[in-house]
């Protein structure tokens, strides 16, 4: 009689012990996270043709270069900010030019939104969307290199097509 109820005993321990477990708090790799803004830039004389900006740095106004800084591509993916509604980047073409014919030049570009947070799940945290997409491009030398921005996707949810076009 006592060995049955030590074996009862035991099993029911162990069948309390095993529905106790949790699932593991990981967030897989798949889940969406904070999107990046993707840029793609044109040829101001020939609008259907990416153009790639000649050793092009992008770094925030008072901040540090972005990651892949200078660019040699026709389309850059860079971060927002997720605790302003305003993101103030430095677009430097011709970076470390010491040629007279090639300096370097100079442009501004305010991109304003409106965050959204989204709850991903415990072992995630949250991730940020950007919604009303706008973007006015500055000169601090008054030649702007930057001839024209359009936003073509006013909403930053994923990174599957480009939200801005520039064009130079």
């Amino acid at each position: 009689m006592t060995k049955r109820l030590f074996i009862i005993g035991t099993v029911l321990w162990g069948c309390i012990m095993l529905s106790s477990c949790e699932r593991d708090d990981i967030c897989a790799e798949a889940t969406p996270v904070t999107p990046l803004l993707i840029i793609d830039f044109f040829d101001i004389e020939n609008p259907t043709e990416p153009k790639t900006p000649v050793d092009l740095t992008i770094r925030e106004v008072n901040g540090d270069t972005l990651d892949g800084s200078p660019f040699n591509t026709s389309t850059v993916s860079i971060p927002l900010r997720t605790n302003q509604d305003q993101t103030d980047l430095l677009f430097v073409l011709n970076t470390g030019s010491e040629e007279l014919e090639t300096p370097e030049n100079i442009d501004g570009l305010s991109i304003n939104y409106v965050r959204i947070e989204e709850y991903i799940s415990k072992a995630c945290g949250f991730r940020i969307t950007y919604d009303a997409l706008d973007a006015t491009p500055s000169s601090q030398d008054g030649e702007f290199w930057i001839q024209d921005v359009i936003i073509i996707n006013t909403t930053v949810e994923d990174e599957t097509s480009a939200h801005i076009q520039i064009f130079h």
